[in-house]
């Protein structure tokens, strides 16, 4: 069974949202690395370094050991030196949203900082705070709809909890506190170890996780006595590793739709919803004024910042949000906020910004288009690729993706096949033309344009009279070998370029491209051995140039290249029936035990394809 991941706890998180079931976070130190917290292991090498003796004291040189082998007060000034000058991490951010979303309504932490509770502040948002180390009691029925619980006491609490024993007596008080988090919720617990905990301990006497627990994990996998105690598919519990913290909620909260959080998305708009929570209020005047009027006027202190903000909010917050959710990769949500807009009133940063999320939205349903065959979706890509070009940063790079993916409706309107040339594929081939040219105007070293358009070139050229296809190739040439000054991908344009070649050679009978095509296949080859489509063009370059001479070396050469094809995608059936083909012939030109052993291959090969296509039937039958 695949492992979950993180769009299993959305969907878990999604479907119970908002139903009176929503979800326990348990954190621990991991959660507040990022913040400047340091780790328990970071805290003993500090002890060692400031505290020698305490550290020598200490029978084990550990966290729990070497924090009892420190005075109460100066334990609590070393936690109060790293929280204080903590800042607010992405984890707690993101926390805070799932809170104020309402996926999330209790929280556990066995740190000391209050990371979570700023973060809710930022966004107004104040659930109910519980120390559990200061309070002797607990009324379940009483506790808050949203609860933020300090398990082992926090940075201004009565009382800290850091040695084994204070541990150890919490759990008791725990008991009842877990039974009312535990019941009806899914789990997530984050930068937990569970190390000398009570804590894991309740976790670890549950026998099912009803709604799951899923326990997330920087490292790749859980350590022993978490995979030992509680990481059971049969138990509701999964882990899922490899991710810090603030990847997580952060990941966690964009599935969910909830981030980024206004004060980041609209920050003009977060801040003067939060000054209109304000009463308003007069500044006061001297009593001893020269002018009683003054005395008797009060002006709101606030309405001048309230001003300035509804200026910003008009003119520039819409660029602002834009360009987070473009960092963010939200092109969606950067094309509806600016594409309404003028160009000309724009800023340079939104229009880039603007220009790239619509070619990325081009080339997201340009994809689709090619996977689909839906002409719909290859003309609203191109509608975006139109849109982009209107940008001049973008504009190359538009006009070279609208050329692909005319390029690609054209392959369509030729029924999946370039070797096929119908009316309307060839006038979108020419229409992918003058893309081309059109980037090379602007850019005339876009070596992959000029791979691109001769491709298309070579395609309406195999596909016209000889009169018309020659110059057609010709120019073909020429692009190929501008983009092998430029390319950075030269195994695909010497292929492409070899393959032009065959086909001028093919239509022209002039053996100076056979000869040519033969050398640019060599070398895509020396440059992509595992490339597939080299060897199995090359070997159809072989095969005819084999066909035309009756040179059987040289049909042996074409045998070969298509066995390295079929070696590279052995599930891949054009090579294998090539060389079925191929060497059928052969098997006419030898004689003895040389063609027994050709015969025998081709059977051999024969009972192959039968499997596969055993194998296609079975699955196809499967499917439906």
């Amino acid at each position: 069974m695949a492992r979950h991941s993180i769009d299993d706890i959305a969907d878990a998180l999604r479907l119970n949202g908002g139903r009176g079931r929503r979800c326990t976070v348990l954190i621990g130190a991991g959660c507040s690395v990022s913040a400047g917290i340091p780790t328990a292991s970071e805290i003993v090498a500090e002890i060692r370094r400031s505290f020698p003796s305490a550290f020598s004291r200490a029978l084990v040189k550990d966290y729990p050991s070497c924090m009892a082998a420190l005075e109460i007060g100066v334990r609590r000034d070393l936690i109060a030196r790293y929280v204080d000058s903590a800042k607010i991490n992405w984890a707690h951010v993101a926390l805070a949203q799932l809170i104020e979303a309402g996926f999330v309504d209790r929280v556990l932490t066995t740190n000391f900082d209050p990371l979570v509770s700023r973060a809710c502040a930022l966004i107004n948002r104040f659930p109910a705070v519980y120390d559990l180390a200061a309070s002797r009691i607990f009324k379940p029925d009483q506790v808050s709809e949203q609860a933020i619980f300090h398990l082992h006491g926090q940075r201004d609490g009565f009382n800290l909890l850091n040695t084994k024993d204070e541990v150890q007596r919490q759990k008791r008080r725990l008991g009842p506190v877990f039974d009312e988090v535990k019941r009806g919720r899914i789990w997530i617990v984050v930068g937990y170890s569970g190390e000398n905990d009570p804590v894991f301990e309740l976790l670890a006497r549950v026998r099912h996780f009803e709604f799951g627990l899923y326990w997330i994990g920087y490292e790749s996998a859980p350590s022993p006595h978490v995979e030992r105690e509680i990481i059971a598919p049969a138990k509701g519990a999964h882990f899922l590793g490899g991710v810090d913290a603030d990847d997580f909620f952060v990941s966690l909260a964009q599935k969910l739709e909830c981030f980024p959080p206004n004060y980041v998305a609209q920050p003009f708009s977060h801040l003067h919803r939060t000054i209109s929570m304000l009463a308003p209020y007069g500044a006061p005047h001297p009593e001893d004024s020269e002018h009683p009027v003054f005395r008797k006027r009060r002006f709101d202190i606030c309405q001048v910042i309230r001003s300035e903000l509804d200026e910003l909010i008009s003119s520039r917050e819409r660029g602002v949000s834009a360009g987070y959710y473009f960092l963010a990769g939200n092109y969606d949500r950067v094309v509806e906020l600016l594409g309404q807009q003028k160009l000309t009133g724009m800023s340079q940063s939104d229009k880039d910004a603007l220009g790239w999320s619509l070619a990325e939205q081009g080339n997201r349903l340009h994809v689709e288009a090619r996977e689909s065959g839906s002409e719909g979706r290859f003309r609203e890509a191109m509608q975006k690729f139109r849109q982009a070009a209107k940008i001049l940063s973008t504009r190359a790079d538009a006009l070279y993706n609208w050329g692909n993916t005319l390029f690609d409706f054209s392959i369509m309107k030729r029924y999946g096949a370039p070797e096929v040339m119908t009316r309307a594929g060839e006038r979108l081939l020419r229409q992918a033309i003058k893309k081309y040219q059109k980037v090379i105007a602007i850019e005339p070293n876009y070596a992959d344009a000029h791979n691109n358009m001769a491709n298309a070139l070579t395609d309406i050229g195999r596909s016209v009279s000889q009169e018309e296809g020659i110059p057609l190739f010709n120019e073909a040439r020429r692009h190929y070998e501008i983009a092998l000054k430029y390319t950075e991908s030269p195994d695909v344009v010497h292929n492409n370029f070899a393959k032009a070649l065959h086909e001028l050679a093919r239509i022209t009978n002039d053996q100076q491209a056979f000869d040519d095509c033969l050398v640019h296949f060599s070398i895509a080859a020396d440059f992509n051995p595992k490339y597939y489509s080299v060897f199995l063009s090359w070997g159809n370059a072989l095969a005819d140039v084999a066909r035309r001479s009756g040179d059987r070396d040289t049909l042996r050469k074409a045998c070969a290249m298509y066995r390295r094809a079929s070696e590279i995608r052995r599930s891949d059936s054009a090579s294998c029936w090539n060389l079925i083909g191929e060497l059928t012939r052969l098997a006419e030109m030898e004689s003895g035990m040389e063609k027994t052993a050709v015969l025998e291959e081709v059977a051999s090969l024969r009972r192959k394809m039968a499997r596969l296509r055993r194998a296609r039937a079975r699955v196809r039958t499967h499917n439906q």
